[in-house]
């Protein structure tokens, strides 16, 4: 009798702690809100005295702040960002992220992932030529991320289209290609016909068709012509408008200006009528561009004239990136002058350009500055000092102060969008951590009753997470650390006057931050991309050192670098040591060299430098007022241990010394496991 009632004691206590824990559970999923009544299927187009009212924040903020909860606010402000996204792209922005900062508030993941879905297109579509495209690419990335976890088709083929979209924007076809592809394999696959999913395989054959280079007239036709037919068939009058406008320009690079401008006519038809601001923008731009060209082939008054005309009415339409409208006047009137039709539009010429720069510097478009100053320095060679009088100041001084303050405005938007990605990691990581506590509690208390064997697994469990969220801490760090360095180096060169290195340099940079986007998210990464991350990084060294440091990479031929895979950063803090404890120190600089190749089934990778070697630099260093203890070296190691067995040591140090037995520098020997991609994935274009 003792023994069944401690039998049904043992049984109720356990009884009621499972009652417990399903309850807790149950208020904790509440709070996730893994659901959302946001229906892409159900976006229809407004009216203009609809979008007028949904345009006004501060009507449409007080009536969501009327409405029973939040979850109702957040889907209504991603409706309203989707109906405004080509009448007023700013407020449509302005919601998302309304939306997005409400449900990260509340942890709500998907919510979270749609309104970062929505933000990365508004952005992608203002960075319309690549200007800041990074910050469309964080959220993106966010996106993509907060997606994966749920099965949903739609959100599958429509991430692979944005990301598509934005590598496009970025002049990365072949990037975008692989990802339009990817979507359209996606929607084939699909066994539904719902008009959404057809509506998105009809865009992505649009999209495919802007990544083919202009001479490949076949596929351009043949992806123009399919899409045409579907989007009438749909009724879809807002993708065909885009589509036609598309195709104009595939008309007007083969000279066939009759059609282009027959199909620029039938989109200023579709934006006056619906009050679509940015394809209006879009093409008056575009139409002034085809005039401009056909006044440089016919040198016709009038071609000037129209040309005058479409460019200045796209500016009441644009807002944002004025700067190419800009740049194609000032062409217009400089080709006038130079046919002699009027000399004072040479005054005009120099005045668009100006303004041309001037926009150009404000949203970081450098690609498009060194264009700019090429035509305007070409310009002031004929005029001299009245080019002088009509910019106030010299042309090389002009042009220098605008590409430091374009370097300012690029280096700005590479902050704000690192901030970002590292403030979303670390909020991400806070939040697992709470929400992996409160779970380990409750399965601790329901552990304690069952066996000790599970308990034992959940402890190394959570070890193993624990050591995770370390190295991605650590990851989260890394990204800054690069980016002081490199930018107090290339303000110097700036502020030196030596603008020719400083933008070498800033592409280097460029290059760097987009390798350490890519992989923020990924424990692991490819050898090719490792050693490219490796080759930005000791190029911005390079920079900071001057003639002290040359470096080499050296790959053997048996090693595919493109499917091996290694643990991301894994080189980076060795190859930082070597040059700021053996090089640095060195009056006369110093080589490093960084060598793979493989040994039976393992990957060993050799770091060498020639600098003044570990006793000396110890040395140093104890003398120093600064302690550093390298903590990316520590967790590398820890994360070498966790990678499983391999034979011999894993990381070995030597030291290096000539024949007389005076230190000459130091080698790092890193043995990894031989292991192949399962899934080979094009390496991105650089």
């Amino acid at each position: 009798m003792i023994k069944k009632s401690s039998l049904t004691y043992a049984g109720n206590t356990i009884y009621w702690l499972g009652k417990v824990i399903v309850i807790a559970f149950f208020f904790q999923s509440c709070n996730h809100f893994e659901m959302s009544d946001f229906n892409p299927d159900r976006i229809e187009p407004k009216s203009e005295g609809a979008l007028k009212v949904y345009a006004d924040t501060s009507q449409m903020l007080a009536r969501i702040a009327g409405f029973s909860g939040p979850r109702q606010q957040v889907d209504s402000l991603i409706y309203y960002a989707e109906w405004l996204k080509n009448y007023q792209e700013d407020i449509a922005l302005y919601y998302a992220q309304k939306a997005y900062d409400l449900a990260t508030e509340k942890n709500w993941t998907l919510p979270r992932a749609i309104s970062a879905n929505r933000m990365a297109w508004s952005k992608g579509k203002k960075a319309r030529f690549g200007e800041d495209i990074e910050d469309a690419m964080v959220d993106a990335r966010i996106s993509k991320r907060l997606l994966g976890q749920y099965d949903h088709s739609f959100w599958q083929v429509d991430i692979n289209n944005l990301f598509g979209f934005l590598f496009r924007l970025d002049n990365q076809m072949d990037s975008a290609r692989y990802y339009f592809e990817a979507a359209l394999t996606s929607i084939n696959n699909l066994e539904t016909k719902e008009k959404v999913i057809i509506r998105n395989k009809v865009m992505i054959l649009h999209n495919l068709a802007t990544t083919y280079p202009m001479q490949d007239s076949l596929k351009h036709v043949y992806y123009y012509q399919q899409s045409d037919s579907l989007f009438q068939l749909l009724g879809n009058k807002e993708n065909r408008a885009r589509l036609w406008r598309d195709w104009a320009l595939f008309y007007q690079w083969h000279k066939k200006y009759e059609k282009a401008d027959s199909l620029y006519n039938l989109c200023l038809d579709y934006g006056n009528q619906y009050k679509d601001v940015n394809i209006l923008a879009l093409t008056y731009q575009a139409k002034g561009s085809l005039y401009n060209r056909m006044f440089r082939v016919f040198e016709k008054e009038g071609y000037f004239t129209k040309a005058i005309q479409n460019l200045r009415k796209c500016l009441e339409y644009e807002h944002d990136y004025q700067y190419r409208t800009y740049k194609f006047l000032g062409s217009t009137f400089q080709d006038s002058w130079a046919i002699d039709i009027d000399e004072s539009h040479a005054d005009s010429a120099i005045l668009y350009y100006n303004l041309a720069i001037l926009k150009a510097r404000e949203v970081g478009a450098i690609r498009s500055m060194k264009n700019l100053s090429k035509d305007l320095a070409a310009l002031c060679n004929y005029l001299g000092d009245r080019c002088k009088h009509s910019l106030g100041e010299g042309i090389e001084t002009f042009l220098d102060k605008n590409y430091t303050a374009v370097v300012d405005t690029i280096t700005n938007h590479n902050k704000i969008a690192f901030q970002r990605i590292n403030k979303s990691e670390q909020r991400d990581l806070q939040v697992n951590a709470t929400n992996k506590r409160r779970n380990q509690l409750w399965i601790g208390l329901a552990i304690l009753f069952v066996t000790a064997s599970i308990f034992i697994f959940a402890v190394q469990r959570q070890q193993t997470r624990r050591l995770k969220a370390e190295m991605e801490a650590l990851r989260a760090q890394i990204n800054p650390h690069f980016m002081s360095n490199s930018l107090n180096a290339i303000e110097g060169l700036v502020n030196t006057g030596n603008t020719k290195a400083a933008a070498k340099y800033l592409v280097h940079f460029s290059r760097l931050t987009r390798q350490i986007l890519n992989g923020s998210r990924s424990a692991t990464t490819s050898l090719a991309n490792e050693l490219k991350t490796l080759e930005h990084f000791l190029a911005l060294e390079q920079l900071r050192f001057r003639d002290k440091l040359t470096f080499e990479i050296q790959l053997a031929p048996e090693v595919m670098a493109d499917q091996v895979q290694v643990p991301a950063m894994v080189l980076q803090p060795y190859v930082e040591n070597a040059i700021l404890h053996g090089i640095k120190p060195k009056a006369e600089g110093g080589h490093v060299h960084i060598s793979a190749h493989t040994e039976g089934k393992i990957l060993v990778c050799s770091i060498e430098d020639n600098g003044i070697g570990r006793d000396k630099s110890r040395a140093l260093k104890k003398a120093s007022v600064f302690q550093h203890k390298s903590m990316g070296m520590q967790i590398t190691e820890e994360r070498l241990k966790a990678m499983g067995r391999i034979k011999g040591s894993q990381i070995s140090i030597q030291d290096l010394k000539d024949d007389s037995g005076i230190a000459n520098g130091t080698k790092v020997t890193i043995r990894l496991p031989y292991r192949l991609k399962k899934n080979f994935i094009p390496k991105t274009l650089k």
